[in-house]
């Protein structure tokens, strides 16, 4: 043997010394004909279900890992493949299943060689397992026609271990697209994979239902599952599970349940609901083996009862009903009704909880509960905006009722006026409905006073059939402040949403990250210690909306849609939940162009400003914006911004470099 053959063998040993024999190749295990729904994060964070690509022609899976020489010199490869068949209607993803890649590796990693395709991130290996692949390098074509494996195998056959081609002889990969394109059967189905061996985590055994599955079924699904509460069955014993073997495991792999949708890598939450990996992992193998019951006592059978009373949190100390009951229709859409009820009590008082208690369930669709304080308080009055910038308590669906963080509590003066704002949806037939305001006294020291306030966007128009509008929203912190919850609200065509620290000096931190926002979840994140968040600090809000069709939830993905209060309309409100530190720094909002800048043409042009829930931009030639699609004309005369849009005029008065309302409030300069 010639010694640059030898070196090579040697360096080839070196380097891939898991390279397999043909026998060893072949996996007896039979391999799935068909893929199942399932949903991962990528390694930047954004989450990928298969159903949402159900208009594609077809999905390539394409199994990466760290440091696998094959996978790295596929790379060009593979995205000169997606560059000629994306167009045709061919959805590209990356799976890692390595359970040592992390999040931050992957992604060093992708930038390293130039990746510019989601990389999944299945660390739980429940995707990997389930689709029967063992290698990197393997590529699964889905044909969505029906959702059949098409083909797995190698991308072509350039590569081997220790050895490469000039070029290809067989584009296997290639030719499946093709004949799935062209609707005719794939010539090769299957080839075998030269890659890194995947290794998998040891596959739990010897589960016992009574010591295993049901202890994490009853930490984290009975509270919703049971008689009266929200999940649409009970688990009541072991014969409620097991008949939903099917169901449950489908639930798992796309992770809608448990609801909880907090991405992981960013904050620690005091009630995070998730599955850790080794539980999620236990239950998916339990469910694979047939969901045996096993010996030992059932532990659900001991499980939460029905509550005593019709109260989560108890008997309020004070019920305050709305003034009268709510007639229904049918059908039809049911502007939003509000109903004063005035508070009774003759003396100043602090919650430590306020609850809104449902009169009926199925039409209810919304409840936010405002505070009117009395004209001796009227310098006081928190802002609130028909929930825009907050609110006093609130009923929206999926989120339970909790008690405010320890410590706080919401100010209540004697002669207020609590203001019901009320969102019915129709249900077919006609019905009532009386819902109630709760309320439980605070008791101990002076607290600290629970604000509830928001970033919000209201000037924002998506276009029909886009996938990923983008919107973001701001709010600033003016006194230094503590952080308790953060609860994101959009509608039906919410795709994700992620709160922002942006601080005075100039670092920042992602609070919250939810890659999958679920309108019926609209969950509260409560952090485990407050965030301390100084003056000047701002909360900026990014997400997007998904308008296309792939979007299931979506009720027409061919219109236009802007904010509005219904749910075929759209909203962007990043609330937040927050006490001010005693005697702490303040600053105040930017209200002129500051600078030493007085209003003229020339400094006014191409700024923009917060006028109460629209944002105005003064553009050149006098062109004023409104929002995304609204347009007007503005210019300056006798010391006044005059606005025309449409039939309608508007005048703003310069004070320096100062924006006044007629009432003299300042506008906020955003510029």
């Amino acid at each position: 043997m010639r010694y640059s053959a030898l070196f090579a063998l040697i360096v080839g040993a070196l380097v891939f010394p898991f390279a397999a024999t043909p026998e060893q190749a072949q996996d007896p295990t039979p391999l799935p004909a068909v893929a199942k729904n399932f949903r991962l994060d990528d390694h930047l964070g954004k989450s990928h279900e298969l159903s949402r690509f159900r208009d594609a022609k077809a999905i390539v899976l394409f199994f990466a890992g760290n440091g696998c020489p094959i996978v790295r010199k596929s790379i060009p490869a593979l995205k000169e493949i997606r560059d000629a068949y994306a167009p045709k209607g061919v959805v590209f993803l990356m799976i890692n299943g390595n359970p040592n890649d992390d999040r931050a590796s992957v992604a060093k990693e992708a930038q390293e060689f130039a990746v510019d395709m989601p990389v999944l991130l299945d660390s739980a290996q429940l995707v990997t397992k389930t689709l029967g692949v063992t290698r990197t390098a393997e590529c699964l074509v889905i044909d969505m026609k029906n959702w059949s494996i098409a083909y797995r195998g190698a991308l072509d056959d350039r590569l081997d271990y220790g050895a490469e081609k000039p070029a290809a002889g067989h584009a296997w990969l290639k030719s499946a697209l093709d004949s799935v394109l062209a609707g005719t059967p794939v010539e090769t189905p299957r080839t075998e994979t030269k890659g890194c061996i995947i290794d998998m985590l040891p596959e739990p055994k010897h589960l016992s239902y009574s010591n295993n599955v049901a202890p994490i079924l009853k930490k984290k699904c009975v509270q919703c599952h049971s008689e009266g509460e929200i999940g649409p069955f009970s688990m009541d014993s072991y014969d409620d599970i097991a008949g939903r073997k099917r169901m449950m495991r489908e639930v798992l792999l796309t992770r809608r349940m448990p609801p909880w949708h907090a991405d992981p890598h960013f904050g620690v939450f005091g009630n995070d609901n998730s599955l850790k990996q080794d539980e999620l992992r236990t239950l998916v193998a339990w469910l694979d083996a047939g969901a045996p019951r096993g010996e030992g006592d059932d532990p659900l059978l001991d499980a939460p009862k029905p509550r005593l009373t019709e109260w989560p949190l108890g008997q309020p100390d004070i019920v305050l009903p709305m003034p009268q009951e709510m007639q229904i229709p049918a059908s039809g859409v049911v502007e939003y009704q509000y109903f004063e009820v005035p508070f009774p009590g003759q003396e100043d008082i602090y919650v430590r909880a306020a609850d809104v208690l449902p009169g009926n369930r199925q039409v209810l669709h919304h409840v936010l509960v405002f505070i009117q304080y009395p004209d001796r308080l009227a310098a006081q009055q928190p802002e609130f905006e028909g929930g825009l910038e907050g609110y006093f308590a609130g009923y929206v669906p999926g989120q339970a009722p909790v008690e405010f963080p320890k410590g706080t509590a919401k100010f209540v003066p004697a002669g207020s006026t609590f203001v019901f704002q009320v969102h019915y949806s129709p249900i077919g037939k006609p019905v009532t409905d009386l819902s109630k305001l709760g309320l439980y006294l605070y008791k101990g020291k002076q607290p600290q006073e629970l604000l509830t306030k928001a970033a919000y966007n209201t000037d924002f128009a998506i276009p029909p059939n886009d996938a990923a509008y983008a919107t973001t929203a701001t709010h600033r912190i003016l006194r230094d402040t503590l952080l308790y919850e953060l609860a994101p609200h959009m509608h039906y065509r919410g795709k994700d949403f992620q709160y922002q620290a942006i601080y005075p000096d100039g670092s920042s931190e992602i609070l919250l990250s939810v890659p999958k926002y679920d309108f019926n979840w609209q969950t509260l994140y409560r952090f485990k210690e407050p965030k301390l968040l100084p003056a000047g600090t701002r909360i900026v809000c990014t997400g997007a909306f998904d308008n296309s069709s792939a979007n299931p939830s979506n009720p027409d993905p061919n219109t236009w849609v802007g904010f509005g209060e219904q749910t075929f309309e759209e909203m962007f409100i990043g609330y937040m939940g927050y006490s001010y530190v005693p005697g702490g720094n303040e600053t105040s909002l930017p209200t002129g162009l500051g600078a030493g800048k007085l209003i003229t043409q020339e400094t006014l042009t191409n700024t923009e400003w917060q006028w109460g829930r629209y944002r105005i931009r003064f553009l050149e030639g006098g062109v004023m914006a409104a929002g995304e699609r609204a347009r007007g004309s503005w210019e300056i005369q006798d010391g006044h911004v005059l606005i025309k849009a449409g039939d309608r005029e508007f005048k703003l008065t310069i004070k320096d470099d100062s924006l006044l309302t007629r009432d003299g409030k300042p506008l906020q300069c955003l510029s």
